[in-house]
């Protein structure tokens, strides 16, 4: 499954690419916020993404623009501790593999509003409680699919500012009892060549 939807979203760029007046590579990388829906006490978690992108410029108002990018999501909570007593906090850390193609419209040259689907490869899953680190990948689903809506603002010499907000449209958790599903803001920098 997971390499028919990368050899899909490659065909769909190589096609767009034949056509597009102009192809940019580039990196960005920036902060996460992000938590997990329908949690009790749930508490958001900073973490980073960083990765490449390519930006298709299919006209002067609309480009396409693929990216992977290595992402840290998850979510912290309250919890209680020995004998309910003594609160403590833990976390749910999630590291993936996102692959958004985002569909951007430029207002004017240098400002963007961006929205596309988003496909997630989970690479690692711990929860921490305390000293405890317990490796939990095998609970979780290893593909997760989103939506992204966003904004940028690009500069002359191809640095440029970014935001996203991302969430998902899949349960995290591979049983039915838990619906939870990934929310994750994201602001950062990128650079394109």
């Amino acid at each position: 499954m997971k390499k028919l939807i990368l050899s899909g979203v490659l065909a769909i760029g190589t096609m767009l690419a034949v056509q597009a007046q102009t192809v940019k590579f580039g990196v960005k990388g920036g902060l996460n916020i992000s938590k997990l829906t329908n949690t009790d006490d749930s508490k958001t978690l900073a973490g980073f993404n960083a990765g490449g992108l390519v930006n298709i410029g299919l006209n002067e108002s609309w480009a396409i623009q693929p990216e992977v990018l290595y992402s840290t999501q998850g979510s912290k909570a309250k919890t209680f501790g020995a004998w309910g007593l003594l609160p403590s906090e833990a976390s749910l850390k999630l590291n993936y593999i996102n692959v958004p193609v985002m569909v951007q419209y430029s207002i004017v040259p240098a400002f963007y509003l961006e929205a596309g689907p988003q496909v997630g490869f989970l690479t690692a899953a711990h929860l921490k409680y305390g000293s405890i680190n317990k490796d939990v990948k095998d609970g979780m689903k290893s593909v997760d699919f989103g939506i992204g809506f966003g904004f940028g603002y690009k500069f002359d010499m191809g640095l440029g500012v970014s935001g996203r907000y991302n969430f998902g449209l899949t349960n995290v958790y591979d049983n039915d009892n838990q619906d939870s599903k990934n929310s994750v803001a994201q602001i950062g920098l990128f650079y394109t060549f």
